[in-house]
């Protein structure tokens, strides 16, 4: 008998322990999602500095993880066949770290993680539909060699079309991973940086609120930009040289999108660069 209550008496405290547990699951990831207030806030500060605030925000700062990383060993003759197929008269030289490849038509340059390439093309690009349809196709071939590049935005300019492209990695962009295209009628510019990832680290850490992190931009932001306009706050992750050994590591990064211009915060010291 006296076990049949001991039995009972532990379910209830088993339920109630549950409930509780579940009430502070609820209140911590209240704990850590941005609330209106904050918002609000925000908004009246930026107002008073003649900022606009034209985005949603991200809402949760819960604890990151780092990303694993190390630097990419291009294969040149590979990127010769991706960016110069087809291309007559195709020289290599050697300058300042860099390998360059130069044909008629086209410049190809690589340095330690980055390539920058250029080209004229034989007709005219004067449509996003043009613009992407352009890019994407170069992307497919990049992505067939090294990295997983996926379409994030294209604009206008004045004179032509910028198109970006980001490597994800759990469902964040890593923006230190990338493929920038500047399109102006039949001449291109691709700007590309990469480094390999690798498994997520299973320490995490608190990081930086995005109204913390607009906060840390706003000095850089007067600064340099007159009316500025806020039209981009992402949350993603960003790879960076940790000692003098070149060991590389992916944090949480902020990306501040303002007028055409881009901003980043580290999530976990609120740094801005």
């Amino acid at each position: 008998m006296d076990w049949i209550k001991a039995k009972k008496y532990t379910i209830i405290v088993l339920v109630i322990l549950n409930i509780v547990l579940l009430v502070l699951n609820i209140y911590k990831s209240f704990d850590t999602r941005l609330s209106y207030s904050r918002i609000n806030a925000l908004n009246s500060i930026l107002k008073s500095d003649n900022i606009t605030l034209s985005t949603k925000l991200p809402t949760s700062f819960k604890p990151m993880a780092e990303i694993n990383a190390s630097e990419y060993s291009f294969d040149h003759i590979k990127l010769q066949k991706i960016f110069l197929s087809g291309q007559s008269n195709v020289k290599r030289t050697e300058e300042y770290n860099s390998v360059i490849f130069i044909s008629d038509t086209s410049r190809l340059s690589v340095k330690g993680s980055s390539i920058n390439y250029t080209t004229t093309l034989s007709y005219s690009v004067n449509s996003d539909e043009m613009a992407k349809e352009y890019a994407d196709k170069l992307v497919n071939s990049i992505n067939s060699e090294f990295g997983k590049f996926k379409f994030y935005s294209i604009y206008n300019t004045n004179d032509g079309y910028v198109i970006k492209y980001y490597e994800k990695k759990d469902g964040y962009n890593i923006f230190s991973n990338f493929a920038y295209f500047t399109i102006k009628e039949n001449n291109v510019s691709v700007a590309i940086n990469y480094v390999k990832l690798g498994s997520t680290i299973d320490t995490k850490n608190n990081i930086y609120a995005a109204d913390e992190a607009l906060y840390s931009a706003v000095k850089s932001i007067k600064k340099e930009i007159e009316k500025p306009v806020i039209t981009d706050v992402k949350l993603g992750y960003y790879a960076i040289k940790i000692n003098s050994a070149g060991e590389v590591v992916a944090i949480p990064f902020y990306l501040i999108g303002v007028n055409n211009k881009e901003y980043y915060v580290n999530a976990y010291t609120g740094e801005c660069f």
